[in-house]
């Protein structure tokens, strides 16, 4: 891990540059204005105890009848 932090709008152009997508400039800003309340609901995932290894809410459970 780097020493220096990095700044939104670099970790932004890298996220999009290794998915391939090339979005307008007005949309880049966006996603850098949006990106540390996104981060911030990510790391939000992780600190609920007794939840981080359950299944999610949603899930499909086919059954087989004879």
């Amino acid at each position: 891990m780097p020493d220096t932090p990095i700044d939104d709008r670099t970790t932004v152009l890298a996220l999009l540059a290794m998915n391939g997508l090339s979005p307008s400039e007005k949309e880049i800003d966006a996603m850098v204005a949006g990106y540390p309340a996104a981060r911030a609901m990510v790391a939000s995932m992780y600190t609920m105890p007794g939840v981080r290894y359950e299944e999610p809410a949603v899930t499909f459970a086919p059954r087989v009848t004879p």
